[in-house]
């Protein structure tokens, strides 16, 4: 998104630097409270760990857009073809991975901990969750690069024949020789993408079963609307129902994002952009609101900068 100049340029950086920041403090607050707990208590929980990997992650892919998008609107087209614009998008896509797959098994984590279903495969997760779940993430990250090696390598093979060549033949069986690393990356984020999209809304199909099903029961057994528990779970329902609402809508992104880069579409650009942004911003927000210990710091933080103002 180069044209700065122009009234929709305009918009698309004033959107992305407010959506941008905001996401960095939330998830830097996450970072934040988790690190200030490891450093008091020296251990932290399995959930602690994922959240904080999950904040580092989007952090550092949202300073990546920002600082890629300036750059591009600095050299114009000729950062799209620059070693800046590689090197970016290397750091880009390896925190994108880790943060969706830390997305990913972070819901997955939440819904074999709150759900109970009585099946013999789905008990003997629940009871090994806590030792599977790192080793998954791992398992995960790693072969998702593993399988985006073949992209790399095709990549830079092509980028040393552009660069002898120093243009792009009209030859048909050369014709893709030269393209872009967002083409060339194309097919390894699809995979990733739609394998954690159908673990995480199956994940959140099956949490929301759970928790109505047992909303449900405490009401039937003559609890009021009320009563406390009745009224935390019906909190958890609508923070899950959020969540998937921006996840559908970052996925969407990620489709708009997909198209931009066959077709090179401007608007995708900004849509693709948004949505990813604020699905970090909204994410962040809902963790921190249904986690006892980020909402209390950061109720004592908002109640101290007032009273301080």
């Amino acid at each position: 998104m180069g044209d700065f100049t122009s009234a929709l340029g305009m918009l698309y950086w004033t959107i992305m630097i407010m959506v941008t920041i905001t996401s960095v403090l939330g998830n830097g607050f996450i970072v934040f409270v988790n690190g200030d707990l490891w450093f008091q208590n020296r251990k932290m929980v399995l959930c602690d760990i994922l959240l904080s990997a999950l904040s580092t992650s989007r952090c550092l892919s949202q300073f990546v857009v920002l600082m890629n998008n300036g750059l591009q609107f600095v050299f114009s087209e000729n950062h799209l073809n620059s070693y800046r614009h590689n090197v970016l998008f290397l750091v880009w896509f390896f925190s994108e991975i880790v943060s969706i797959w830390c997305n990913t098994w972070l819901n997955v984590f939440y819904c074999v901990k709150v759900t109970n279903f009585l099946s013999r495969p789905f008990l003997w997760v629940k009871t090994r969750i806590n030792v599977l779940t790192l080793k998954l993430l791992g398992m995960s990250i790693v072969v998702s690069l593993i399988f985006s090696l073949p992209s790399a390598i095709s990549y830079y093979d092509q980028k040393k024949w552009c660069n002898r060549t120093g243009r792009q033949t009209l030859n048909a069986s050369q014709s893709k020789v030269c393209k872009d690393i967002n083409t060339v990356f194309l097919l390894p984020q699809l995979c990733v993408f739609t394998i954690n999209f159908i673990m995480n809304i199956t994940a959140s199909i099956l949490l929301l079963i759970s928790l109505w099903r047992h909303t449900r029961n405490l009401r039937n057994s003559g609890i009021g609307v009320k009563d406390l528990n009745t009224r935390g779970h019906v909190n958890v329902i609508k923070s899950l129902i959020c969540y998937v609402f921006f996840y559908l809508l970052y996925y969407a992104g990620m489709i708009i994002y997909a198209n931009h880069v066959t077709k090179l579409s401007e608007i995708a650009i900004i849509i693709s952009d948004t949505l990813s942004s604020l699905f970090s911003l909204s994410h962040s927000i809902i963790l921190i609101l249904t986690n006892p210990k980020l909402r209390n710091w950061c109720a004592y933080m908002l109640n101290f900068r007032w009273r301080a103002s």
